[in-house]
């Protein structure tokens, strides 16, 4: 029974038990009505309650949409609101002027499909397109959106950023970047045809030099053409420094793979650089004791480069003592990793000055050019090329005790022999009699080919261009032909080229290219063009000799292969 009802029972009955109806009756109606003024005010507190909430979440719904639209207008990105029809609802500032609107508010109700193409954007994702502004040209942007809901709605926020300066900052750079490889192509044409002027008169210095040397000379003459020969092999290293300088920074520097011999590196070593220390009263020693291989594959031209620079600095800038070069191997199967170690006993370099010294005209002190001379090159050019070895070139030195350079590099072993012109020098005297066509437009050059070709048993026809070149070759046969490049009128290889497509009796005639052109794609050209060889200027009497021999031997082959076919 409920407790309430119980209570009121008590008070309605009297000491016998018997329960006074009327007042029990009074009690419970009285209760009722009790309960129903709760109820009624129960339901008011409610109904009340409702409102406040129905009110508090409008106002909370206009606070966030206020917020939002707040957000939008002040926000530094250019964002636009668009409704489920492609209606714009909002716009912001920077919005408004990538498009060129004055006044965005102007624009809401505006179908968005004005400024751009509501199909090109994909939610999540950035897309990249062109706009149409106000003025009615194009511009590029890049938008992305995503859906959100506003009191029910469904709202589309555009994410957009004017890419105008970001495509003209990237049309600058490619502009730099062809014009800065535009100047490349400049310089790299500029050294190209430097190095053609500049070795175009060495040939003629050092040509002189060697000829005058073969002469009968007394011992003051014989020490001005000694000097003389230095000097123009001096400026032919810094031609040489440049031009690999300029090719290293180019990217177009390539390592080469040949049979290269160590041991043959350390005879050469003690060959041309003993005499020179000797001289200034300096030992040199080699040591080989370390060395476990002796063939290797690598480039045989480009090791020595580094190698003799890095034993002509020693020899160069030590005052006593001397010099040690130690040649290392450690081999691995096919795998042998060389170190050379090339020791002086001279005045050492600061450590502050060590890091500094592989950079390109750089030398540890300022003095030494002047002392010295040197373009500042050769060890960032040895380095760099130790780098493409699959190795590098370090030092460690300390003033008053020395310096030793490190020389570090990987190559493949090799149990081949290296090549027929390190195991026996070719034969450098001619001894038939040649009939040679020399092709030069240089007087001054035909002037010292002239005076070395008559060393030997050489018969000689001059030509100035390759137009007479080729109407020389229409007359007789030759067993040579000398031919410089770049001449007017014709070139070499055009002439070459006209020689070879023809039917005429020189057609098989091999032509040696004597040229200033001295890079591996000048070479590469003049093969292609139909040359059998390639000599560099400035031309020594041994090159040329050899250059003829080859020569006088490919013929030979050529003949005997025409006899067993007749045959």
């Amino acid at each position: 029974m409920h407790s309430l009802l119980a209570r009121q029972i008590e008070q309605c009955t009297d000491q016998n038990g018997k329960v006074d109806q009327d007042q029990l009756f009074a009690l419970i109606s009285s209760a009722y009505d009790d309960d129903a003024r709760a109820r009624h005010r129960l339901e008011r507190s409610i109904t009340l309650m409702s409102e406040e909430m129905a009110e508090l979440n409008t106002q909370i719904a206009m606070e966030a949409r206020q917020t939002m639209t707040r957000g939008i207008l002040e926000s530094r990105d250019a964002l636009i609101t668009l409704d489920a029809d492609n209606q714009i609802i909002l716009m912001n500032q920077a919005a408004a002027q990538a498009f060129g609107v004055e006044n965005p508010r102007t624009i809401a109700g505006t179908k968005i499909d004005r400024f751009i193409d509501p199909t090109r954007l994909n939610e999540g994702q950035v897309s990249n397109f062109n706009g149409r502004h106000s003025a009615g040209h194009e511009v590029p942007i890049s938008a992305t959106f995503s859906v959100g809901m506003v009191q029910g709605m469904a709202i589309r926020i555009i994410n957009l950023r004017d890419e105008t300066e970001r495509r003209a900052r990237e049309e600058a750079l490619e502009i730099a970047k062809q014009t800065a490889e535009h100047a490349n192509e400049a310089k790299s044409s500029f050294l190209a045809m430097m190095s053609h002027e500049l070795r175009t008169p060495l040939n003629a210095l050092l040509g002189s030099a060697e000829l005058m040397a073969r002469t009968a000379l007394d011992t003051t003459q014989a020490n001005y053409v000694r000097m003389f020969n230095e000097a123009g092999r001096l400026m032919m290293a810094m031609v040489n420094d440049v031009l690999d300088y300029a090719k290293i920074e180019a990217g177009q520097l390539e390592i080469e793979k040949h049979p290269t011999s160590l041991k043959q590196l350390a005879l050469e070593l003690e060959t041309l650089w003993g005499p020179p220390a000797a001289s200034k009263g300096l030992y040199l020693k080699i040591d080989t004791t370390h060395l476990d291989w002796d063939v290797v594959i690598g480039d045989p031209t480009r090791l020595r480069q580094i190698v003799f620079n890095l034993v002509s600095n020693a020899v160069k800038f030590t005052v006593s003592g001397g010099v040690t070069i130690r040649i290392k191997s450690v081999t691995t199967g096919r795998d042998c990793r060389v170190g050379i170690d090339v020791e002086d006993t001279g005045v050492g370099i600061p450590l502050d000055r060590q890091v500094s010294i592989f950079k390109a005209f750089i030398q540890a002190d300022s003095t030494i050019t002047r002392r010295f001379g040197g373009t500042g090159l050769g060890l960032a050019i040895a380095k760099s090329l130790a780098q493409q070895m699959q190795g590098d070139l370090t030092l460690t030195s300390a003033p008053g005790k020395g310096s030793t350079f490190l020389f570090e590099g990987r190559f493949e072993a090799t149990l081949e022999q290296e090549s027929a012109a390190h195991e026996a020098a070719p034969e450098t005297e001619i001894t038939r009699p040649l009939q040679v066509l020399a092709v030069d437009d240089n007087a001054l050059n035909r002037q010292i080919l002239a005076a070395m070709l008559d060393l030997w048993p050489v018969a000689t026809v001059w030509a100035t261009n390759g137009v007479e070149a080729l109407e020389a070759m229409e007359l007789q046969a030759f067993d040579v032909v000398l031919m410089d490049v770049q001449m007017p009128i014709m070139d070499g290889m055009t002439a070459t080229r006209r020689v070879r497509g023809g039917q005429g009796i020189n057609r098989d005639t091999p032509i040696v290219a004597l040229t200033a052109n001295a890079r591996n794609e000048d070479r590469a050209m003049c093969m292609a063009s139909g040359m059998t060889d390639f000599v560099a200027k400035p031309i020594s009497a041994e090159a040329l000799a050899s250059a003829l021999m080859r020569a006088t031997q490919l013929n030979e082959v050529a003949e005997d292969g025409s006899h067993s076919e007749k045959a």
